[in-house]
């Protein structure tokens, strides 16, 4: 049987890279051969707090070139550039994870990368621009620029006034740049207001966030809620300690939702009446009865539906030129290693717990620039030699 590399979980709460055999694609799969896989913090989390018994695969997501196809499967053919999902090690479910020399993906939750767009930037888009898309349109119910299983609750005739919290996160640009899309029927856009710090604040405005502002400042709530009239909509990226509670503080009198993106590490406390946080994990949108959280999360055919219409609207590229994506990738921070470099230096810089406990820095990192701290970039690991 013919074996490839691969980054496994292993005892003790950490991770290993081992021969495993190359897996075949199954009714409506496709087998991608992986050039580049990008970091999330939730591929380090769950290694350092496995959900499964040591061995899973790990790692969310893959850009790459379809190597082979299952049956019933007529929209891809071999060569194919693909970026997509896994779940891996991170929940409880058989399923491998894409951080291996081949992963498997099913056909129609496969992103397809135009001619245009490196596999860097691809590899950057599955899991958090699904995150963020999930977040305003289906959480704050907010009208898709696509077609959508889910309809929105209500047409906005004035544009309405949306707070992404760490904006400069993965999850931050892909909602500041989808929030981008959004118009009112008159064709007003949506005011963007954020947070983040300082030195993301020029990247931001200049993406078209009408107003940033420091997280870190104490009196920020009252900042953003003045210069925006009240906010009626919020992404909170973070999602730890008192981040919700400090976000419903800027809402408008009548209240409104918070999509938050992490279950268990924001305090309930302090939120104000009439502003409902709302949690869902990505994993919904891949349609499979998992084990998350230590919970069973059953399957759902209509996030699963909301994923394929959101792929394909990625995969058509823009309309003004369909060889980009409509929405731009988060920036690259190319990091060396391969498989071996994600266990050596991105779980140091990803950490193991909440954004706020992270490390500012691996110590020192002097003559090894990828090893500062992360800001307002994606790791993004090459498989094939560099």
């Amino acid at each position: 049987m013919s074996t490839m590399k691969a980054l496994v979980t292993a005892e003790h709460q950490t991770a290993e890279v081992k021969d495993i055999p190359i897996p075949e694609p199954g009714l409506k799969e496709i087998r991608v051969k992986v050039h580049f896989v990008a970091l999330n913090l939730v591929d380090s989390l769950y290694v350092a707090h496995p959900t499964d018994k040591p061995g899973r695969v790990v790692g969310s997501d893959i850009a790459g070139v379809v190597d082979k196809v299952g049956n019933d499967v007529v929209d891809w053919n071999v060569g194919d550039r693909v970026a997509g999902l896994l779940q891996g090690a991170t929940s409880g479910n058989p399923r491998p994870g894409g951080f291996a020399e081949y992963a498997i993906l099913e056909h129609d939750l496969a992103i397809r990368i135009p001619p245009g767009v490196s596999f860097e930037e691809a590899a950057t888009f599955p899991l958090c621009s699904l995150t963020a898309a999930q977040a305003l349109f289906i959480r704050l119910e907010l009208e898709a620029p696509f077609s959508s299983p889910f309809k929105p609750k209500r047409i906005e005739w004035k544009a309405p006034t949306i707070l992404v919290f760490s904006a400069a996160t993965s999850v931050g640009l892909f909602a500041v740049e989808l929030a981008k899309l959004l118009h009112t029927p008159t064709g007003e856009s949506y005011r963007i207001f954020a947070t983040a710090s300082p030195k993301n604040h020029d990247k931001l405005l200049a993406l078209g966030v009408e107003a940033v502002f420091d997280y870190k400042s104490p009196t920020w709530p009252e900042e953003v809620r003045k210069a925006s009239g009240g906010i009626s909509y919020a992404v909170d990226c973070i999602s730890e300690d008192k981040t919700t509670a400090q976000i419903s503080q800027t809402f408008v009198d009548a209240g409104g939702k918070v999509a938050v993106i992490r279950k268990s590490a924001w305090n309930k406390d302090g939120i104000r009446e009439g502003v409902l946080p709302i949690y869902s994990a990505a994993w919904w949108g891949l349609g499979h009865e998992i084990i998350y959280n230590d919970e069973v999360m059953p399957a759902s055919s209509i996030w699963r539906e909301f994923t394929t219409a959101f792929y394909k609207f990625l995969s058509l590229g823009s309309e003004s030129d369909h060889a980009v994506f409509p929405i731009s990738g988060n920036p690259v921070r190319l990091m060396p290693g391969g498989l071996e470099g994600i266990i050596r230096d991105a779980f140091v810089l990803l950490g193991q717990g909440k954004v706020r406990e992270r490390n500012p820095a691996v110590q020192d990192y002097a003559g090894k620039d990828w090893l500062r701290p992360i800001s307002a970039e994606k790791l993004v690991y090459s498989l094939e030699p560099l």
